[in-house]
């Protein structure tokens, strides 16, 4: 079996054999479930949420049955990045076994009050959410060791631009360039996040799964950016949104070109990275917009067509320099 292979399975084995938990215990309590049960157990340890229990039993299953599949998804996108794909493996398993934990203890506790019994007294106690989450790092550590040490990364790619390019303008001429560029795992990663986020509140209240809601929303927003290159320099800002926005001044730009980049090799992940004599925001490997800064170090933006992008800048800092004129935004 594959290394690939190995981590999908690791990833998605709980999610179906949670379902099969949670079914098996509902037909096991299904005879001493109150009618409502208890879907919700909020602050102060409370049920202050109430469903039938067939509508309970499907909903916890398309969820885990929908992280499972989002999960076997992003750990096979990962399958480039064999460290990332590990981390995701483990975290998408055990998450399945600390959410089927969870929705077993729920079934279990409304169990306790009896089918006659007032649903509203129904409680779960921390110590077993504790449980389950104690179970999934269990899990985690040992989808670890399964899925094999990663080899050694290779050698990080050379820095430097290539050739420096320029396109052709004439003296009352003037452009601009754009391109907008996404990432498929952080949709992935922001999409698991808000349905993470949804099942937590259904099951503890809008306070844990607000946690979830906050990170998974930012990562949606931002998992696609607008890069564009004119007069003002690189400006980078989220294709939906005017904000938040990171400007490179044309002044700043000691010349541009640009070059392959493996977003674990050179800058350690994904995202806005910054390291000594490096930053920029990456969002996938391959070709990027590549500058060299008055400062001496370099700023990277990955993006289709960088070439095109690395010569219009190249023209116009000639033109700003030549001209002896500061760059007005």
């Amino acid at each position: 079996m594959s290394s690939t292979a190995r981590r999908v399975l690791v990833a998605v084995l709980p999610h179906p054999l949670a379902c099969a938990a949670v079914v098996t215990a509902y037909y096991s309590f299904r005879d001493r479930l109150p009618h409502p049960m208890a879907s919700h157990i909020g602050p102060g340890n409370k049920a202050d949420g109430f469903d039938d229990p067939e509508s309970f039993l499907a909903v916890s299953l398309v969820v885990l049955l929908v992280i499972g599949v989002v999960f076997a998804f992003l750990t096979w996108l990962t399958r480039s990045a064999p460290g990332q794909q590990r981390g995701v493996a483990v975290a998408g398993g055990g998450m399945g076994v600390a959410l089927g934990w969870i929705v077993v203890g729920i079934l279990r506790a409304n169990a306790e009050v009896g089918a006659g019994g007032d649903a509203a007294t129904v409680t779960l106690p921390l110590w077993q959410a504790g449980l389950g989450f104690a179970a999934g790092a269990v899990y985690g550590v040992l989808g670890w060791l399964v899925t094999g040490r990663d080899k050694a990364p290779a050698p990080a790619t050379e820095r430097a631009p290539a050739e420096a390019a320029r396109l052709p303008l004439g003296e009352s001429e003037s452009a601009s360039w754009t391109r907008v560029v996404g990432a498929r795992a952080q949709i992935g990663v922001g999409a698991i996040m808000l349905v993470t986020g949804v099942f937590v509140a259904i099951v503890t209240g809008w306070t844990g799964g607000l946690v979830c809601l906050v990170c998974g929303v930012p990562l949606v927003l931002l998992c696609r950016v607008r890069v564009s290159a004119d007069r003002r320099g690189i400006t980078v800002t989220p294709a939906a949104l005017p904000w938040p926005r990171l400007n490179v001044p044309l002044e700043r730009i000691e010349e541009a070109g640009h070059r392959p980049v493996d977003a674990l090799r050179d800058l350690g992940g994904w995202g806005y990275r910054a390291h000594p004599g490096i930053s920029g925001i990456v969002l996938r490997s391959g070709d990027a917009l590549s500058a060299r800064l008055t400062t001496g170090s370099e700023f990277v933006v990955t993006v289709d067509d960088a070439a095109t992008a690395a010569a219009l800048l190249n023209t116009l800092a000639d033109r700003e320099r030549s001209n002896g004129n500061g760059v007005r935004g």
